[in-house]
């Protein structure tokens, strides 16, 4: 890492036997030491993290996330503490990225406590089912601990980080992380050992809004959806019972919301509930783009294109704006979909400029997406019928190489798809006499 600063890894794990040898080799090589607390495993995992080279402690659990996380933080000796969990890992450009970010950091002696980065949850097939944000790594200075026995959050003192200390580096720095899987939750048995803590957190405190959250969502994760509704509504009306003002950023009380909202759509509530809860959570977090994604994604269901267009332009202007800062869990794994359900929403809906510009966004990152494409030419091929497309094949020409076989091929076999025959016959004209024999009936 270099002679001014070293990196700690911590992590606690319990039986992670499939996960820890992954665990302790993404980002061996910069890592000054390896941290393993371990909380009562059964199986090899103490034994091969020692083979890895670990320093192993060993930590008896008290149904306390927290307290185990600072356990092992207090065994560091580094400068900056890099703590994932054993069933989560960064990419190596991602670690070198890492690298050359902390060096530029003691170079300039710039006064940030912690990186903020992405966090990505992987579904068994390794694609994105979720995204949000995190800080995983932090000075190794007094005072900025874990709070919280369950989902708990990394704060100086008693106090949130404040914007001024964190590096947002979620454009650069990605984490990704297997632990919300299916196979996942059946094998450590998650639910239950969450279900225990918030339980006896509630015991304590009755009118903990946050753990009312909690427990929903544990619910929710056992298809328990009238249970499930109960608490996330005792959550949002302790939530504005005690005052709540509009905030920036509030991870708990987003996820309540959108959860909510999502339960209410999927289980037919009448529209005017549904409208009524979109209107406190937007009140509550106006910088958040999910629960317009989820209103755009209700709306498109029922075949309201316009109020399919209206939340859905509005999710993606304030992901644009903000990024998943504010938090975006569901939009940031969902992007090109959204882009793809507003030009679909836009077409149907007669707003032609935002379906072009939505299959231009789109396209732009996946040209080879024909359900765009189609989409995009039948706007096109409307309003120009089969007559002059020189225009039209010059727009074209900036999204797709016509120098290239595959995309003047993609581009022939979508305008035959959706019937544009002046289109085809001009895409025809960029094939040479010789193309068209080899390829014969295909063009």
């Amino acid at each position: 890492m270099g002679r001014d600063f070293r990196v700690s890894q911590c992590m606690i794990v319990k039986n992670e036997e499939e996960n820890i040898e992954r665990a302790l080799s993404w980002g061996r090589n910069m890592m000054w030491e390896q941290i393993v607390v371990d909380t009562g495993s059964t199986d090899r995992t103490v034994e091969l993290a020692e083979k890895l080279g670990a320093k192993v402690y060993h930590f008896s659990w008290i149904d306390d996330f927290a307290a185990a996380k600072n356990y092992a933080c207090g065994q560091a000796t580094g400068d900056w503490i890099i703590f994932l969990d054993a069933d989560e890992y960064m990419t190596a450009g991602d670690v070198e990225k890492t690298r050359s970010l902390l060096t530029e950091i003691e170079k300039e002696g710039a006064g940030y406590l912690a990186i903020l980065t992405n966090l990505f949850n992987l579904d068994e097939a390794g694609k994105i089912t979720e995204g949000g944000n995190q800080m995983r790594i932090f000075r190794n200075r007094r005072g900025i601990c874990y709070m919280g026995a369950i989902h708990e959050r990394l704060m100086k003192g008693e106090k949130e980080l404040d914007t001024s200390e964190l590096l947002d580096a979620s454009e650069e720095l990605s984490i990704y992380h297997t632990g919300y899987t299916k196979h996942a939750f059946e094998t450590t048995r998650k639910v239950e050992l969450y279900k225990r803590i918030i339980l006896k957190e509630l015991e304590e405190d009755p009118g903990n809004s946050e753990m009312m959250g909690n427990l929903a969502d544990v619910y929710k994760s056992e298809g328990r959806h009238d249970l499930a509704m109960e608490w996330y509504e005792k959550s949002i009306c302790t939530l504005f019972a005690e005052g709540a003002e509009p905030q920036l950023q509030d991870q708990r009380m987003s996820w309540t919301f959108f959860s909510l909202l999502q339960i209410s759509c999927v289980t037919g509530a009448p529209e005017s509930r549904i409208m009524e809860l979109y209107g406190q959570a937007t009140w509550y977090l106006p910088r958040e783009c999910d629960f317009d994604y989820m209103m755009g994604c209700y709306f498109l269901e029922k075949k309201d294109w316009e109020g399919a267009v209206h939340h859905l332009e509005r999710a993606l202007t304030l992901f644009e704006k903000w990024g998943n800062l504010y938090f975006g869990r569901i939009l940031t794994a969902d992007l090109m979909k959204a882009r793809e359900y507003l030009a679909i929403a836009g077409y149907n809906a007669g707003q032609k400029e935002k379906c072009v510009n939505a299959c231009v966004s789109y396209l732009r990152e996946n040209r080879f997406s024909m359900g765009v494409l189609k989409v995009l030419l039948m706007v096109f091929g409307a309003e120009a019928g089969n007559g002059e497309t020189g225009d039209i094949l010059d727009f074209l020409g900036k999204l797709y190489d016509f120098a290239a076989l595959k995309d003047r091929l993609f581009v022939l076999r979508s305008a035959k798809e959706v019937g544009y025959l002046g289109l085809v016959e001009a895409v025809r004209g960029l094939f040479s006499a010789e193309e068209l024999e080899a390829l014969g009936g295909y063009v």
